[in-house]
């Protein structure tokens, strides 16, 4: 078993205060304005590609709340989201309503241990979202993931971003939660040596986690304009979701 990332204290300690993410408490609305946004590639892909009704593995589910969303948004027939921060896992547990039991389960896990705990095809898909950038060892884990699941969907800030990047080096949430963006075309090889091919890949959504609301409006009225330009996407997006499949 590798050692646990450090900032899973931190993301510890933000559920204790809040009771969940910050970017995942509503009146966050730059977040709520981009994790929106966020959502709905996820779960474009998933029914452009995977379908509903299948087995769907949340590799670091977090507080719950994207995973709930995923199960209401995709009807799958099991969803099973784990995290090493054990008071993200005991808050998303609350959210689960009696009619979702049995389908939505929530486990404390470390995602270097994959192999402990699964079983190759035990899932349909994994998702993968917003996880590999909080990693001390990015390659080992994709490797683990590799073992288990042979579709998986990753979102990742855009390691293209040269703001993200600045951003990076200057928010102190950003330094508290250990947070580092990709080069993309690292990501996909590093996926690559485990056997898995693109299938699609986009570069979304302009508007910061933490930003003021009124320019959070702003930046999401513009937002489809620079989603609609090669460079200016490739290089100005804050997300790179992709699909890769063995």
């Amino acid at each position: 078993m590798k050692s646990l990332e450090n900032n899973i204290a931190i993301f510890n300690i933000d559920v204790t205060k809040k009771g969940q993410y910050l970017y995942t408490d509503a009146q966050n609305v730059s977040a709520q304005i981009a994790t929106t946004r966020q959502s709905t590639e996820i779960i474009r892909l998933i029914k452009d590609y995977i379908g509903t009704g299948k087995t769907i593995l949340d590799i670091g589910a977090g507080d719950g709340t994207f995973t709930i969303e995923l199960f209401k948004t995709v009807s799958p027939k099991l969803i099973v989201g784990f995290d090493p921060a054990s008071q993200a896992i005991r808050a998303a547990r609350k959210k689960i309503k009696s009619s979702f039991k049995g389908r939505i389960v929530f486990k404390i896990l470390n995602i270097y241990d994959l192999t402990r705990y699964f079983k190759k095809g035990e899932f349909d898909v994994a998702v993968v979202r917003g996880v590999l950038h909080h990693l001390d060892d990015v390659q080992a884990a994709i490797t683990q993931i590799g073992k288990v699941v042979d579709q998986v969907i990753v979102l990742e800030p855009n390691g293209y971003n040269p703001i993200l990047k600045i951003i990076e080096k200057v928010s102190s949430y950003h330094q508290r939660h250990d947070e580092k963006s990709y080069w993309p075309p690292h990501l996909l090889q590093w996926f690559g040596r485990q056997g898995y091919s693109l299938v699609e890949q986009r570069f979304v959504c302009i508007v910061p986690y933490f930003c003021p609301s009124a320019l959070a409006r702003v930046l999401k009225c513009i937002e489809p304009f620079f989603e609609r330009l090669p460079l200016i996407r490739r290089y100005y997006t804050g997300t790179n979701v992709f699909l890769v499949k063995k």
